[in-house]
C-alpha cells in the first residue's frame, strides 16, 4: 500500500460520515474522550445494546446495573507513512498548478485532500475543504525531518511534516460484567447504543486537565453512543457520538461556571457552537475523532457537570453561529486576557480581521501602551487599570476568583527552573543566565523567547510552548516580564515571573464576558466586541 492508493475507513467512521444531519439540521459530532488506556470501567444507566463496528447487534436491550470491564486483549498500531507538505491551498486549482510546477522539477507529489463541507438543507453552510501538497514518503518520521530544510524554497517557505495512516490499526478486545454473565471477544472495537434519550453512560478514571495545575482523576457520564475501539497507536480509544447541541451542553458549563450572568452563558454558547462547526470541516470524515474532550480543544464533560441554566443558554441559541463572508468563524475564547486581547495572526497565522487584538478597559480612550515594547509591558503589568477582565466586586464567586489572573505572580528558584527547562527540553542549558524575550503580540504576549545558559542558549517559539517549558505546569499566559532575584554576589538564585491573564488570549474573554453581562451588555453584543465585523446567523431551526 502507498499513499496515492490507500482510503483506509472503518465500518463506524464511514457511518458516521453519513450521519451528519440528525435532530433537524444538526451535524453529529464524534468527541474523544479518553486514549492511551489498555482498560476502561463502565457503567450504563438505562437499556442499551452493544454493536459491533460493522453494525452487528452482539448484545441486545440490555439493562442491568451492573459494572463492566473492556481490556485490550491483543493489538497492532496502525501504519503511517511520512511526507512533507509544501502547500495547502483553499482552492484544488492551486494545489495542482504547485504539483505541476513541482513535477517538471523532477518531484512526485501527491495532492490530498483534508476538510469536509457542511451542508444543511441542501444550502452550502461551511467549506472546509483543503488540499495539500506533499512530497515523499519515509517510514519515519526522523527521515523526513533530515529532508525538510532541502525543500524550503520562497515559493515553499514552511514545509512540515504530514502523518498519513495506510493501514488501520487492528486489535481484539474482551468486554464481560461484574458477575462474567456477559462476555466477549470484539475485533477492533464496539458500540454501546443507548436504547432511550434518557440513557446514560458513566466512564470512570478519566484523566482531566493533563499538564495544567487542576489534572485529576474524575469518573464522567455522557448521553449519545460510546464507542470503544483499538486506537491509532494500538491503545485503547474511547469517544463519545453525540448531537452538536447534546455536546455543547457538556462543553459551556465546563468553559464558564453556570453562576455567571446568563447573558455571557448565551456568549459562550454561540462562540462555542462556532468554533467546534468551523474546526469539524477541518477534519476528515476517515478519521474516528473529530475532535479531543480536552483544553487542547474545548472541555468536555458530558452531563458531569450539566445544568438547567446552561442547558437553556444552549436551547435559547440553537443554531446561531458567528460568521464572517461566507465561512462560519473559529471563535476562539480564552479566560482571562489581562485586559488586552490576542491577535490570531501572532497566536496561530494567518492572519483573521475578526480575530485581532483589543483593550478591555472601561474606558479605551485611556489606554495609551504599544504592548509588543518591553518597556509598555512591564508598565501595563505593574498596573490594576479598571478593566472588564478584572471582575473583583461583581459578587458573583466563580466571576470574582478570575481576579487572580488579571495579574499574578509566581517565584522560582533558579535550580528548579533548570531542572524543569532539562526535562521539557531534554537537553541541559547549564547554569541559567537569562529569559529574554524576543517577540511580543499585540497583548503583551511572548511569541518567542530566549534562554540563555551557561552551557548553551535556546529559543522558544509560540506562547503555550514557552508557558509550558518555564513551569512544571504551565504558567498562566505568555504576558509576563521577567523579575531577577540575585545573591550577595551577583549569582541569580530566583525568578519572578509577574504576569496578566490566563490562556492564549485570542478571541472571547470569558472573564471579561462575565462582567460585560453583570453590567448589562446582551450576548450579541458581547459576541460583536470579541468577533469585530462577525455577523450573527441561525442555520437551523
Amino acid at each position: 500500500m502507498n499513499l496515492a492508493t490507500t482510503a483506509n475507513k472503518s465500518d463506524s467512521i464511514e457511518a458516521a460520515s453519513q450521519r451528519t444531519l440528525q435532530n433537524g439540521a444538526q451535524p453529529v459530532v464524534r468527541v474523544g474522550l479518553m486514549s492511551g488506556y489498555d482498560q476502561v470501567d463502565f457503567r450504563v444507566h438505562g437499556p442499551f445494546s452493544v454493536v459491533s463496528l460493522a453494525g452487528d447487534t452482539l448484545f441486545g436491550k440490555i439493562k442491568t446495573d451492573r459494572r463492566w470491564r473492556c481490556k485490550i486483549d491483543d493489538s497492532e498500531a496502525a501504519t503511517f507513512v511520512y511526507s512533507i507538505i509544501l502547500g495547502t491551498f483553499s482552492l484544488e486549482d492551486n494545489a495542482k498548478r504547485l504539483a505541476d510546477k513541482l513535477e517538471k522539477e523532477g518531484l512526485e507529489p501527491l495532492v490530498i485532500p483534508q476538510g469536509r463541507e457542511l451542508i444543511m438543507n441542501g444550502r452550502s453552510i461551511h467549506d472546509g475543504k483543503m488540499w495539500r501538497v506533499v512530497v515523499g514518503e519515509f517510514e519515519n518520521e526522523e527521515d523526513a525531518l533530515s529532508e525538510v530544510d532541502a525543500f524550503t524554497t520562497p515559493e515553499t517557505p514552511a514545509p512540515r511534516i504530514f502523518r498519513h495512516r495506510i493501514e488501520d490499526a487492528t486489535g481484539v478486545l474482551e468486554l464481560y460484567d461484574a458477575e462474567y454473565d456477559r462476555n466477549a471477544m470484539i475485533n477492533n472495537g464496539f458500540r454501546l447504543v443507548p436504547e432511550t434519550d434518557s440513557t446514560e453512560v458513566t466512564i470512570y478514571d478519566i484523566r482531566v486537565g493533563a499538564g495544567f495545575h487542576w489534572e485529576r482523576v474524575e469518573d464522567r457520564s455522557y448521553k449519545g453512543a460510546i464507542e470503544i475501539r483499538i486506537g491509532h497507536e494500538g491503545d485503547m480509544l474511547i469517544l463519545n457520538e453525540i448531537v452538536l447541541d447534546e455536546y455543547l451542553k457538556g462543553v459551556v458549563p465546563s468553559e464558564m461556571h453556570f453562576t455567571y450572568p446568563f447573558e455571557a452563558l448565551k456568549a459562550q454558547a454561540v462562540a462555542a457552537r462556532s468554533y467546534t462547526l468551523s474546526r469539524w470541516c477541518k477534519v476528515l470524515p476517515s478519521e474516528p475523532v473529530d475532535f479531543p474532550a480536552t483544553v487542547a480543544f474545548q472541555v468536555y464533560s458530558g452531563t458531569t457537570h450539566s445544568k438547567e441554566k446552561t442547558n437553556q443558554a444552549v436551547d435559547e441559541t440553537s443554531g446561531e453561529v458567528l460568521v464572517v463572508g461566507n465561512s462560519i468563524l473559529e471563535a476562539y475564547f480564552a479566560a482571562n486576557s489581562g485586559g488586552h486581547t490576542e491577535s490570531k495572526e501572532f497566536w496561530n497565522p494567518p492572519a483573521d480581521t475578526a480575530l485581532v487584538g483589543i483593550p478591555l478597559l472601561v474606558d479605551n480612550d485611556k489606554f495609551t501602551y504599544d504592548l509588543t515594547r518591553e518597556v509598555d509591558v512591564e508598565k501595563w503589568i505593574m498596573e490594576y487599570p479598571e478593566s472588564y477582565s478584572n471582575p473583583r466586586g461583581t459578587g458573583i464567586e466563580m466571576l470574582d476568583r478570575n481576579a487572580r489572573y488579571f495579574r499574578w505572580e509566581v517565584t522560582v528558584s533558579r535550580r528548579d527552573l533548570e531542572k524543569t527547562i532539562k526535562r521539557k527540553l531534554g537537553f541541559d542549558i547549564g547554569t541559567l543566565i537569562d529569559l529574554q524575550p524576543l517577540r511580543r503580540g499585540v497583548s503583551g504576549r511572548i511569541i518567542e523567547l530566549e534562554i540563555l545558559g551557561s552551557h548553551r542558549n535556546y529559543i522558544l517559539h509560540g506562547e503555550l510552548n514557552i508557558r509550558r517549558v518555564l513551569s512544571e505546569t504551565t504558567l498562566a499566559s505568555s504576558c509576563f516580564i521577567v523579575e531577577p532575584v540575585m545573591g550577595d554576589l551577583g549569582a541569580l538564585l530566583e525568578v519572578s515571573f509577574l504576569g496578566a491573564g490566563f490562556g492564549h488570549g485570542v478571541g472571547m474573554d470569558q472573564t471579561a464576558a462575565g462582567v460585560m453581562a453583570y453590567k448589562g451588555s446582551k450576548y450579541k453584543k458581547i459576541l460583536t466586541t470579541f468577533y469585530q465585523g462577525a455577523k450573527i446567523e441561525k442555520i437551523w431551526q
